[in-house]
């Protein structure tokens, strides 16, 4: 039986960004993932390279928010009821880092580590003949405090060199001159950048043909093998692996595989959508976020994307056409001409984001396994993180210096 030095578990962004920067120091690789390297939460989403989200997701206002969105059917947040201890513990650690101090404590290690990956994002379309455009990206306001919280995001951005610039309609107007927006103003991060995540999940593997990597699909691993503390290997269909080092990126799922370990890990699926439009109206110049309904809005080769809510309803990927039609029915509000009349008919995609409770990434080397390294708990941020996450994992397992500080993403710090 082969050994090889690593297995990662999950074959998304994180896991092949991680098996990339392996790969080239010589590591053999193995990726195994349930599913068949076609689809998954790494595919569908809104493709966005976002350094300007470095406030978490656990921010002050957003439980007082929250409730009010429970409230109603179509609104982009919901969490399903439910008598689950793992899901009280992380609404109770949620709401306990929904404060301007965590905001502050969390904020530089965010925006480090994206803005380290938009740089690794670039480095990979060059060797891989991928294209990313670094157009910016609009936050859309349709009210005053909205707005008004935008632009104190902007100030803060600074003192990263973000160079984020308010505009009024008018200016809107010249900046976005084929659409038709109804909106109080906008806020451009102009470091933020967008791609065809698929296109990218599909051209990131080309750069493994020279490389010790080996990628297995539909390939779920379904126990371990332990010895004396350490993972020794694992169980995946009728076959077993061994490896000197594993690293769970599997996302959402990370909870159900730790259990196996008799491991905790506070994370949460959020649910998210997103639908294709082949045939737009109009097709805006950049990416777009309709701040109050928390939509995105990426225009890609032959569609635009339309994706958003964020549903905690556990493990659950099935299409909740309600709560779909709600999203779609906010956009236009904001674009007049992408009426709901013209979208509701437009296939959904569904998929799951791994949300920690206070917002940070888990990565790094869990303390029960030393040679059990974590690397989940994203959020929306998935997408624009894996290249770092990746990075940060080889650096980790090579014991070389880390390029960004890590103390905040420690996954044992609950």
């Amino acid at each position: 039986m082969k050994k090889y030095d690593v297995i990662i578990i999950g074959g998304g962004v994180v896991g092949l960004s991680t098996a990339y920067y392996l790969g080239k120091s010589g590591q053999s690789v193995l990726v195994l993932d349930k599913g068949n390297g076609t689809d998954g939460c790494s595919f569908g989403n809104a493709g966005f390279i976002s350094p300007s989200h470095f406030v978490p997701l656990s921010a002050p206002g957003i439980v007082a928010k929250g409730l009010r969105w429970m409230m109603s059917r179509t609104s982009p947040f919901y969490i399903k009821p439910r008598l689950n201890k793992e899901l009280l513990k992380w609404g109770w650690e949620f709401v306990k880092h929904a404060t301007p101090t965590h905001v502050d404590y969390a904020k530089d290690a965010l925006a480090e580590l994206s803005l380290l990956s938009r740089t690794l994002h670039n480095q990979l379309a060059n060797e891989a003949n991928m294209s990313i455009q670094n157009k910016g990206m609009l936050m859309l306001c349709r009210d005053e405090a909205t707005l008004a919280h935008e632009i104190e995001v902007a100030e803060m951005a600074k003192q990263w060199d973000m160079g984020a610039k308010a505009y009024t309609p008018e200016e809107l107007k010249k900046v976005e001159p084929g659409m038709k927006l109804n909106v109080l103003g906008g806020v451009m991060f102009p470091l933020d950048s967008y791609t065809d995540p698929a296109a990218f999940m599909q051209q990131l593997p080309k750069l493994f043909n020279a490389l010790p990597i080996t990628l297995a699909f539909s390939k779920e691993v379904t126990d371990f093998t332990l010895s004396k503390g350490t993972i020794t290997g694992v169980t995946a269909g009728q076959a077993h692996y061994q490896a000197d080092n594993f690293v769970l990126a599997t996302g959402s799922f990370a909870p159900r595989l730790m259990k196996k370990l008799n491991l905790n890990l506070p994370l949460e699926a959020g649910k998210g959508y997103s639908v294709d439009w082949t045939t737009p109206t109009s097709v805006p110049t950049t990416s777009y976020i309709l701040a109050e309904a928390r939509v995105a809005v990426t225009p890609m080769p032959g569609r635009v994307r339309l994706a958003g809510t964020m549903e905690l309803v556990g493990l659950n990927e099935s299409i909740n056409k309600t709560r779909a039609n709600g999203f779609l029915q906010s956009i236009e509000a904001y674009l007049p001409e992408y009426t709901f009349d013209k979208l509701k008919n437009l296939p959904v995609w569904a998929g799951l984001r791994p949300c920690s409770p206070d917002g940070l990434p888990f990565i790094g080397r869990n303390k029960q396994f030393k040679n059990l390294i974590l690397a989940t708990g994203h959020a929306m941020m998935g997408f624009t993180l894996g290249p770092a996450t990746g990075l940060l994992v080889k650096e980790i397992i090579l014991e070389e210096k880390n390029s960004v500080a890590i103390n905040k993403f420690e996954p044992n710090r609950y």
